[in-house]
């Protein structure tokens, strides 16, 4: 695994690693000097992240429920049917 480096741009620390085509890439440790860092551990190192995940979980979770929804309805119908329904 390669290490990462530490440039300061500004005052502020930024990790790169070494891409394999030879440029660089910004990194977001979970831990810098022995702390949590718990922005990059929750979300990846930004918060557009922890939302995209966020809706797409909650497109899904809302997909089953209404698939359930419509299901359970479908079988009210079909035992108030006045028809007989060979199996």
């Amino acid at each position: 695994m390669e290490k990462r480096k530490e440039i300061d741009i500004d005052g502020e620390r930024v990790f790169v690693r070494k891409k394999y085509n030879g440029g660089y890439r910004i990194v977001h440790p979970n831990k810098i000097d022995g702390k949590i860092v718990w922005k990059n551990l929750i979300a990846g190192g930004k918060w557009n992240n922890l939302l995209f995940i966020a809706g797409i979980v909650l497109l899904l979770i809302g997909s089953i429920l209404e698939y359930v929804n419509a299901v359970r309805i479908a079988n009210d119908c079909l035992a108030q049917s006045p028809f007989y329904i060979l199996p």
